[in-house]
């Protein structure tokens, strides 16, 4: 599914990801990695421990937080809640910095809420593994994108 950067902000992000998990029949609870200048983090707000990351199709992303967390990812995020590979679409929206903290461009599209061409939101790269899976260069906010979800 894709978002313009107005996706309504953090807790909507988060209830689209349990929207998407319930379509698709995941069990558990899902957050959003998105960030923005309210405090609201993927640092204070995901559970952190040893268990892994894994995509639906069972690759593994990191290892566990410290791993998903030290700036690089051990595999690309490129399979959707479906475990299908979303269309070439490669940008994903974030607002945070590979260590799960608001960007510090402090983009993210006005607490994501606005889908101005004039505003702009801190981006991840769908297939990247560097820090680009997460802060890539900003995007105009009526650009379209996708959300990265994760269970916690």
């Amino acid at each position: 599914m894709t978002f313009t950067g107005a996706i309504g902000g953090v807790s909507a992000a988060d209830q689209a990801c349990a929207d998407l998990a319930t379509a698709v029949g995941l069990a558990g609870s899902y957050r959003a990695w998105l960030s923005d200048a309210a405090g609201r983090l993927p640092a204070s707000g995901f559970t952190r421990g040893d268990a892994p990351f894994v995509m639906t199709s069972g690759v593994r992303v990191a290892d566990h937080w410290a791993d998903l967390t030290d700036g690089t990812i051990n595999n690309p995020i490129v399979i959707d809640e479906r475990g299908t590979q979303p269309d070439s679409l490669p940008v994903v929206w974030t607002g945070t910095d590979p260590s799960g903290q608001p960007a510090a461009s402090g983009a993210n599209c006005r607490g994501w809420t606005d889908a101005a061409s004039d505003v702009n939101g801190q981006v991840g790269v769908f297939d990247a593994i560097g820090t680009g899976w997460t802060a890539a260069p900003p995007v105009a906010c009526d650009q379209p994108g996708r959300i990265y979800c994760f269970q916690q």
